[in-house]
């Protein structure tokens, strides 16, 4: 059991109070502070959860973990796997973006694989000025062209940067590509290189696995 699968749990709790009508999504926004729409895009799956706000809504809603881990949905959450091969490197700005896949596999939920038409897995590199969120995890990205070509403004990233490689948002401005990430506490953009979408993004993060499990 990592964070990722209780997020999961987490979220399939609260979508299920929000439809017995337990709570609205109006009043978990005030409850939490947090913005109604983030709320929305949280519970469509739309936006990842943060470890910070899953505190908050467990917290203000008084959910314990052992409500996650025995709810009906719990079973099928965590049982349900499919492995994916790994790059064969890492992603990080000291790691050139690794350009193979390798002998290795590591397990995601089935539901998460399936519903992709090209999915790899990578690891990231243990880096501090990246914060806990984008450092020394695994992701699953989607490489379909589809998605590398016409990268939407709500998803995540990998891009290869020659020399390096991160993770973070995409943004088109005049022609132009422009990254957004977090580092050292604060976002900050930067203007990509002058090259194919293709060739600059590697893939979509449809995943984050923040613990480790032995790949196989």
């Amino acid at each position: 059991m990592d964070f990722r699968h209780l997020q999961k749990l987490l979220v399939a709790h609260v979508q299920g109070r929000v439809r017995n009508g337990e709570i609205s999504e109006r009043a978990l926004a005030r409850l939490t502070t947090i913005s109604q729409p983030h709320i929305h895009n949280i519970l469509k799956g739309v936006r990842l959860l943060s470890m910070d706000t899953a505190d908050l809504i467990m917290d203000r809603l008084h959910i314990r973990l052992e409500d996650l881990m025995t709810a009906p949905q719990a079973d099928r959450i965590i049982g349900d796997f499919r492995t994916v091969r790994l790059l064969d490197g890492w992603i990080g700005r000291e790691h050139p973006y690794p350009q193979n896949i390798g002998r290795e596999h590591y397990p995601f939920p089935s539901a998460e694989v399936d519903r992709l038409e090209s999915p790899v897995a990578a690891r990231l590199a243990p880096d501090p000025l990246r914060g806990p969120i984008w450092s020394d995890g695994v992701v699953l990205l989607d490489r379909s062209a589809a998605v590398r070509q016409n990268p939407d403004e709500a998803g995540y990233f990998a891009v290869d940067l020659v020399g390096a490689g991160a993770i973070g948002m995409i943004r088109r401005v005049n022609g132009a590509f422009y990254l957004w990430a977090r580092h050292d506490g604060e976002w900050q953009s930067m203007r990509l290189p002058d090259r194919g979408a293709r060739d600059l993004i590697q893939g979509r993060v449809s995943l984050l696995v923040r613990k480790l499990c032995e790949p196989r």
